[in-house]
């Protein structure tokens, strides 16, 4: 009987041993398997929890101002442009193209090309970071004043909370000149449409609100309301808006005891190099309708300059930008676009590939920022003729047709 029981014990023993290894060696069930992934998603989120998450803006001026935050972190904290005593020599070919230059320029660090540089590109972003600066009283002596797409329909109550419009045409066309007293007109938040005018994407307010209010409109869609909106031309998401608004200043353009036969307003294009503006880097506009005159030039540098002279040098640092400033007939000016390298290595401005201004700016690096471009190269870059062959070629190409392109084919003075 011993004999059995001790038998029968083992056998026992032996069967639970093998379940046991049987148990270890199979594969979980789905329950099992659940309930690890729930424990390894909580462990992992333990082990990251300190890890900064981007934030999802409850309305789009929350996101505007972070991104402020970012940009002005980010270029504040870098060390400032390193100033040598002694220029550091720089070889350049014969006949350096535009790309040739550029190359040599970013190489040497000169200038900035980063990610703040491409969002300060974006027309809110840039007049949101001055404001924040220099307060909005003196940025909107200088800066156009602008307001999202987004933000102007959230703020104004104009959609509801799943971001449909929520208002009729009327209600729309009152709240815009209430925000904007002299008129408004609505532009791509960075760069400029091909459609684009004087007055923006649309000759008259009546034609922006009937485009907003289309079904299928391109200027907004009801998930923009929390979403920001990706920039096409930046390939990220700069303030989040594709579209801006900004004061209508040519309705202010002319007075009503002008009797000029002028174009009531022009641009002007000014060119800077950190807190310095180049005087003689003006260029040839493509356009030769409404040019500026010499007066209203300097003028407008001068403008420009003052604007620089407001602003924190830790903001300025190694930073090449373009102005688009606005004159008026009756002698306003105000900033209208800020031209970046969008924070590629590329040109800060359509005009560098004119040879005048590519000159002014070796010029003007060779006596600020310590360098000296040398060889023949060299040479014909400070006299203006750099980048002289493909300018040629432009100048052809962009010339109408008649007596203008005739003319086009003569080689150009330096």
């Amino acid at each position: 009987m011993k004999s059995r029981l001790s038998k029968l014990a083992v056998a026992i023993f032996a069967a639970s041993l093998l379940f046991s290894v049987e148990a270890i060696a199979a594969p979980p069930s789905k329950t099992q398997r659940r309930g690890k992934i729930q424990k390894s998603k909580a462990s992992a989120g333990l082990a990251t929890s300190k890890v900064e998450k981007p934030k999802v803006a409850s309305v789009p001026r929350d996101f505007v101002e972070d991104r402020v935050t970012r940009i002005l972190r980010e270029l504040k904290g870098r060390a400032p442009r390193a100033h040598s005593l002694q220029p550091v020599s720089v070889r350049l070919p014969a006949w350096s193209s535009k790309a040739q230059w550029l190359q040599t320029v970013y190489s040497k660090q000169l200038v900035d090309a980063s990610n703040a540089t491409g969002l300060l590109s974006d027309k809110l972003l840039f007049y949101e970071v001055t404001k924040r600066e220099l307060g909005e009283a003196v940025v909107d002596r200088f800066i156009v004043k602008t307001m999202g797409l987004r933000d102007f329909l959230v703020t104004e109550g104009l959609v509801d909370a799943a971001g449909r419009l929520a208002s009729d045409g009327d209600k729309i066309d009152a709240s815009l000149f209430k925000v904007f007293k002299s008129g408004f007109v609505a532009r791509p938040a960075v760069g400029v449409a091909a459609r684009e005018t004087g007055r923006g994407l649309f000759k008259e307010s009546d034609e922006f609100v009937a485009e907003l209010l289309k079904p299928d409109t391109f200027l907004y869609r009801p998930d923009h309301r929390k979403r920001p909106v990706r920039s096409t031309m930046l390939g990220e998401i700069a303030s989040g808006e594709a579209i801006v608004l900004q004061e209508d200043l040519l309705s202010q353009g002319r007075s009503g005891n002008v009797t000029s036969k002028r174009a009531p307003w022009r641009e002007v294009r000014v060119h800077t190099f950190e807190s310095r503006v180049l005087a003689d880097a003006i260029p040839n506009f493509w356009v030769r309708d409404g040019q500026a005159t010499k007066d209203e030039v300097t003028s407008a540098q001068k403008f420009v300059a003052e604007f620089l002279s407001l602003l924190p040098q830790t903001l300025l640092s190694r930073q090449a930008l373009s102005f688009d400033v606005l004159v008026l007939e009756s002698g306003e000016m105000k900033i209208v676009d800020l031209v970046t390298n969008r924070g590629r290595k590329t040109a800060w401005s359509g005009y560098l590939d004119q040879p005048r201004v590519i000159g002014a700016y070796a010029r003007h690096f060779e006596q600020y920022a310590g360098v000296r471009f040398t060889g023949f190269g060299g040479y014909l870059i400070r006299k203006n003729a750099g980048n002289y062959f493909a300018y040629w070629g432009l100048r052809i190409e962009k010339s109408r047709p008649g007596l203008e392109k005739v003319l086009a084919w003569i080689p150009p003075w330096p």
